[in-house]
């Protein structure tokens, strides 16, 4: 079985609250941290540590935060050493800081909502245990004869990108070796992750993780 990752958000009781919130920057608005020949630091502007205003307590507890305005793969070191312990996959890592809510008015800009001069050494109103997990290398796998989107293959519907649970049935070409646990195919709009890393993740005891199986 193949997943599609996303956040668990059942901690969170009410409509449009995250986890963490992007501090927003020149180019951040096609900064998806999500194709792999993309360098969005030196591209986009991306600086070189990614900033946000979040929820510590959430971020203390859970691996795989739930973010805006885009849902970025924003994951704990610790996710990442179990990924990494299944078996080495081509990825980058973008260094990230959470700022506590509370101190949002020092570390954001209330016009520009861009990152103020502030600096915050109080480990107890910064996180800096989390990153942007980003896949450096797309793996050409789909079967476009076999996967079946809304009873037609993917070939015959038209179609460019399939969302997740969108196809009937996604048919994937296992690579020589199997897949690495986590991968990037051109024609799907998210990552993929093996049945092997899920269950790393789960031996491990991971918080927050919520996967989607793709038939």
């Amino acid at each position: 079985m193949i997943y599609a990752l996303t956040a668990d958000t059942s901690h969170i009781e009410e409509e449009d609250v995250h986890d963490a919130t992007l501090i927003d920057f020149k180019g951040a608005k096609d900064a998806t941290f999500f194709h792999p020949g993309v360098d969005y630091q030196r591209e986009c502007g991306a600086p070189e540590v990614i900033e946000f205003v979040g929820n510590l307590e959430h971020a203390a507890r859970l691996d795989h935060l739930f973010t805006t305005p885009l849902d970025v793969l924003l994951i704990s070191k610790r996710m990442v050493r179990v990924l990494e312990s299944v078996r080495a996959f081509p990825h980058r890592l973008l260094p990230v800081t959470i700022y506590a809510e509370k101190i949002k008015h020092l570390v954001q800009d209330r016009t520009t909502g861009y990152r103020t001069w502030h600096q915050v050494q109080d480990a107890t109103l910064r996180n800096d245990n989390f990153v942007i997990l980003q896949l450096t290398e797309s793996l050409d796998c789909l079967d476009r004869g076999r996967t079946l989107v809304e009873g037609v293959s993917f070939r015959q519907s038209g179609r460019d990108y399939l969302s997740a649970e969108e196809a009937e049935h996604l048919e994937l070409r296992p690579p020589p070796g199997d897949f690495p646990p986590v991968f990037f195919v051109p024609e799907l709009l998210f990552y993929c992750f093996s049945e092997e890393a899920k269950r790393a993740c789960d031996q491990a005891g991971l918080k927050g993780l919520w996967w989607r199986p793709q038939r």
